[in-house]
């Protein structure tokens, strides 16, 4: 499984969440690192619409040829408790969605680029 989409990012971050949780909470900005998070939420640093397009891809594996230029910068999990997981805008609009059959979920985060992400990669890691 492999979701992509391109967007116009107005404000320079994505959310990581289950989108039918009504307790995610936004995790506290902090300008030094590319992502944040709690047990809710990964917010993660994007390139800015000046800049460009953002592109964000949900996935259960990452492809090959992208090993090499992905940066990680989060490993951990969220609650799911719907058993999805998507990413969100900051207008809390959603961009792309994955059942994940599981009220935990285990994530990769990585990105192409740490000063300015124009790539983001949310992988599902197996149970």
């Amino acid at each position: 499984m492999m979701l992509a989409k391109k967007y116009l990012p107005p404000h320079p971050i994505v959310f990581v969440m289950d989108f039918l949780n009504d307790d995610v909470e936004i995790p506290e900005y902090d300008p030094e690192t590319v992502a944040s998070n709690n047990k809710t939420c990964i917010s993660v640093r994007t390139i800015a619409d000046v800049d460009g397009e953002a592109t964000v891809i949900l996935a259960d594996h990452l492809p090959p040829p992208t090993a090499g230029i992905a940066q990680q910068v989060f490993v951990g999990s969220i609650n799911t408790p719907s058993g999805k997981v998507a990413l969100v805008t900051s207008e809390n609009q959603k961009l792309v969605e994955c059942d994940v059959g599981k009220d935990t979920t285990e994530l990769r985060v990585l990105v192409d680029d740490e000063a300015h992400p124009a790539t983001v990669w949310v992988v599902t890691v197996p149970a």
